[in-house]
């Protein structure tokens, strides 16, 4: 069977590269960033990830007052569009919350009960008794009680939820109306352009007291199948985004919409520091093919989505050892929710310096990447081989912002002259170019400080041989034009 007919009609993105990018970390805009692409990035990829151009008052973006507009501060739609035009655009939508200062919030505060946005916030006090022992249970991400307490307008005093930060309000899924503005927001969003959503905290939506109030089910099934078959009517597609146990992306690429690799970042760290690929073939052989494939994000290598597919052992060594080159890592927010390894949830690190600022080892980790079943992305900062931003870090007091340096447009195009960024772009187009990725993944036999796998569409073949001992990178492809077969060291 294919790849396109694995997939059950989720190809209808580029089987391509993708680049995971802010709208003003690559020059100050996104007619800047347009500008970049014109060069040789945007000769290697077919898609991009652009993270909230929204207005926004916290959390890098992540804290929407609408999804309707653009920032003026980074741009307008017709630049999103000029993407749009060249590249499969995927962009955030902000499911769980949205920001204090939104039209709909503000209303609310205003007029209270009369407000006709009421029902989209949760009424913490409708929802009844809460004890220390349900307080406990629910997966928090600050160290606080997930309330917010209002003085309304109309005099009365109200809770309201807020998982994230007191500007982030929750968005109350039992009812119609957050579905009608989820509804509106799709809807407005593709018509500029949008061909993939992610789903961002699409597990927080499930308010539920007595559980976690995190990925309760079955209605968190019920929201996802909402979404997907809202997006679909709009000839659009959905990535919803979660850090669990990876038979989350199981369960997500089973209901026919894309998942996340989220293991595989932890998985390549292993492979190439230990030297030992078992667990890593292991993972290959089953993980599912209508998967986006990340080595980085914006966000920090989480490791909750490798429990299980690594022994509790080898994760305890993982994080010891990136510790080392890293800030901080981001611990787990409640006690209740501590397992296996304890309260470690992400290491901020790029990926170019958890690997040691080797550039063997980092085109070795990319090629596995590349190869492995599933759409690549490519974040701004790995692209560029960006190591630790440490004064950023420090002057925000955001450990995550260890990984995301904000380049000037002559600082990017120059980084791309270093000769590992060359090296990743030149397989960067391989990826996106070559016929033999429409075709079927094979994993191939290899000792276990090897990695060898390829793909093969009628006559048209690519495999890639990775050495973890020697972090050495063979790629063997057939000649698209029918000069025979080629083999080089990446």
């Amino acid at each position: 069977m294919g790849a396109e007919s694995e997939v059950a009609g989720l190809m209808r993105l580029k089987n391509a590269v993708q680049l995971i990018v802010y709208p003003d970390r690559i020059g100050s805009n996104l007619a800047d960033l347009v500008r970049f692409l014109d060069g040789p990035v945007g000769e290697a990829i077919g898609g991009v990830h652009l993270l909230p151009p929204f207005p926004s008052n916290a959390d890098g973006g992540f804290s929407p007052l609408t999804h309707r507009e653009i920032d003026p501060a980074v741009g307008t739609w017709r630049d999103v569009e000029a993407l749009a035009a060249r590249f499969d655009l995927c962009l955030d939508l902000v499911l769980n919350h949205v920001s204090d200062q939104s039209p709909e919030f503000l209303d609310f505060q205003r007029l209270g009960a009369a407000s006709e946005f009421a029902p989209l916030f949760v009424d913490v006090d409708a929802l009844g008794e809460i004890t220390p022992d349900d307080l406990a249970k629910i997966h928090i991400r600050k160290e606080k009680e997930p309330f917010r307490a209002l003085v309304l307008g109309d005099g009365h005093e109200k809770r309201v939820w807020c998982t994230f930060t007191r500007h982030q309000i929750d968005l109350d899924y039992r009812s119609p109306e957050t579905f009608a503005l989820m509804d509106e927001n799709l809807r407005q969003m593709t018509a500029h352009g949008v061909r993939l959503f992610r789903l961002d905290a699409f597990g927080y939506t499930t308010k539920q007291i007595g559980t976690s109030c995190f990925l309760v089910e079955p209605q968190v099934w019920t929201i996802l199948e909402w979404f997907r078959d809202k997006a679909a009517q709009y000839k659009a597609e959905v990535l919803p985004e979660v850090h669990d146990h990876p038979s989350w992306q199981h369960g997500i690429a089973a209901r026919g919409m894309w998942c996340y690799a989220f293991a595989l970042p932890p998985l390549v760290l292993h492979a190439l520091l230990d030297v030992n690929s078992r667990y890593l073939k292991a993972w290959l052989r089953m993980c599912p093919r209508q998967q986006i494939t990340v080595l980085d994000t914006h966000d920090g290598i989480c490791i909750p989505d490798v429990e299980g597919l690594l022994p509790e052992a080898e994760i305890e060594g993982l994080v010891e050892n990136v510790s080392a080159r890293s800030a901080d890592p981001i611990t787990r927010g409640s006690a209740a929710n501590v397992h296996s390894v304890g309260a470690i949830y992400q290491l901020t690190c790029t990926f170019y310096d958890a690997l040691k600022r080797d550039d063997d080892a980092y085109i070795a980790a990319r090629a596995i990447q590349f190869f492995a079943p599933g759409i690549p992305q490519v974040y701004y900062v790995g692209l560029l081989a960006g190591e630790n931003d440490t004064a950023l870090m420090e002057a925000t007091g955001e450990l995550r912002d260890i990984n995301r340096h904000p380049y000037s447009l002559a600082e990017a195009e120059a980084a791309l002259a270093q000769p590992v960024v060359e090296r990743l772009l030149a397989l960067m187009r391989l990826r996106s170019t070559h016929p033999a990725f429409d075709g079927d993944f094979a994993l191939e036999y290899a000792n276990d400080t090897c990695v060898a796998m390829g793909w093969v569409a009628g006559e048209q073949s690519c495999k890639v041989l990775v050495d973890l001992r020697f972090r050495t990178t063979t790629v063997t492809c057939s000649d698209p034009a029918g000069g025979g077969e080629h083999t080089w060291r990446a």
